[in-house]
């Protein structure tokens, strides 16, 4: 007998569309969707008040249980133990002639709710830090933006319940505990709260029916332990901050080859007169076209006189839309007389904003 052939695509889930293949993946956001169906984009907050109605929705939906072709009534609200004492004592379930009513259903939940056990989310993340949850899209009507969501790890607690069914028949006794372990024959089950699928585990089973009778009746009560393995959230603790803003920019890019354009040569003549006895200089700046910007023109000149030397600061304008511009300058002291000789230093050239021409310059003198 040959050995059988070899497998390689072995599916180890099955090829069922709710486990195998994109039906995983459509499941997921199905389920994400149900969690955050608010405006808020975030889950609601789950207190320990969504956790009990979650088990008393729970208890009501799989543990009907029908005798004498009526259902079984629940008391449909959570007990404490005080209160089920209350109820044990006094038996005011009763109807209008004060007779007692049974059966019917209680869920009793005990107060003390410890931390949780499911590893899952068991003290995984230390100092309870905010971490990403969602980014989500904004729009003022002009920016484009994006806020960043962020939730803390939620605390896990088990919360334990006494699912009490109290009945005069054994007959609604053995209907209730096949519900109960058809439903927690794999030891678990599940239920909703705010889109949230809670485990829920069942303990134990203990018989409290009491050896006296009620009444003259004799009377059956079973409680069925259970703990819910929740947690809890919180939205007071969320966070949700600006993450960026964008902005849409139009940009034109111009694909012409722009060349530089050499300037316009424009020669300034500086011309300069002298006058003996108390020297007054007069100076003359005159350009070959007329200047587009106000030219300002600074040098040093200095004279040779049969005395001392004379070096002076000058400075004078060509005004716009102008060909020239003039200065006089007057010493005060008396000198014999030039010499005859004079010479201009350190020249230069501005203009009062950008101009198209680029300047040189030439100088000259004359004596009176």
């Amino acid at each position: 007998m040959g050995l059988p052939k070899r497998k390689n695509d072995i599916k180890v889930y099955g090829v069922n569309q709710n486990t195998d293949g994109p039906a995983i993946t459509g499941r997921r956001k199905e389920l994400l969707e149900e969690i955050i169906k608010s405006d808020t984009f975030l889950p609601d907050s789950i207190l320990h008040d969504d956790l009990d109605l979650g088990m008393l929705e729970f208890v009501k939906e799989n543990f009907k249980v029908v005798s004498d072709g009526e259902q079984i009534p629940m008391i449909p609200k959570i007990l404490t133990i005080q209160r089920w004492s209350e109820y044990t004592n006094n038996w005011s379930f009763s109807d209008e002639d004060g007779n007692l009513k049974l059966p019917f259903i209680a869920v009793v939940r005990k107060p003390d709710v410890q931390l949780g056990t499911n590893p899952s989310i068991q003290r995984t993340i230390p100092d309870r830090r905010d971490f990403f949850y969602a980014s989500v899209p904004t729009w003022d009507g002009n920016q484009m933006g994006a806020d960043i969501y962020k939730i803390p790890q939620p605390i896990a607690v088990d919360i334990s319940f006494d699912v009490t069914i109290v009945c005069t028949k054994f007959r609604d006794i053995n209907k209730f505990n096949q519900r109960v372990l058809q439903k927690f024959s794999s030891r678990q089950a599940y239920t909703r709260v705010k889109g949230h699928y809670i485990p829920i585990v069942m303990d134990r089973i203990e018989d409290n029916t009491p050896m006296d009778t009620l009444d003259g009746r004799r009377f059956y009560i079973q409680n069925y332990g259970f703990t819910m393995l929740g947690f809890l959230i919180d939205d007071e603790e969320f966070e949700v901050s600006p993450a960026i803003n964008r902005s849409i920019t139009m940009v034109e890019p111009d694909l012409r080859t722009i060349y530089p354009v050499k300037r316009k040569t424009n020669n300034i003549t500086i011309q300069s007169e002298y006058t003996n006895g108390s020297i007054i200089a007069n100076y003359t700046a005159t350009s070959q076209y007329k200047v587009d910007k106000t030219v300002e023109i600074t040098f040093t000149d200095s004279l040779v006189t049969t005395g001392t030397p004379i070096t002076q600061s000058v400075r004078l304008f060509i005004e716009r839309n102008q060909l020239s511009g003039t200065t006089e300058y007057t010493i005060t002291e008396n000198y014999n007389q030039l010499s005859g000789t004079t010479s201009f230093k350190d020249v230069n050239i501005d203009t009062i904003g950008r101009s198209k021409y680029e300047y040189t310059f030439t100088t000259g003198s004359t004596f009176n």
